[in-house]
């Protein structure tokens, strides 16, 4: 069986649940860029876009970044080949200005 090696996982957990306990249960996964394939809800596209969550859902409702499609009553996300076409025209305007 092949072992995959290069996918970069930090997992945290806390062995124990008393009140001195001040850390909370978290898995996170590094992601070292945004796949074109496939959708990526707000906590995912923060680390690649030069703005936080409050400014991603003005823009988004405004249309200065793509739009999200909402997957249900409490699930939204938006797809990445989108959000990677609007950080690429981003990056060719700014470099023409200059």
């Amino acid at each position: 069986m092949k072992q995959h090696t290069d996918i970069d996982t930090s997992i945290i957990t806390i062995a124990d649940n008393t009140p001195s306990s001040t850390e909370a249960t978290k898995q996170t996964t590094s992601i070292k860029h945004l796949p074109p394939q496939g959708m990526s809800r707000a906590n995912q596209l923060i680390p690649f876009l030069p703005f936080g969550s409050s400014t991603l859902w003005a823009w988004s409702r405004d249309g200065r970044f793509p739009a999200p499609v909402k997957l249900s009553p409490t699930m939204t996300a938006w797809r990445n080949a989108d959000v990677i076409h609007w950080l690429n025209n981003q990056t060719t305007s700014t470099d023409s200005e200059v």
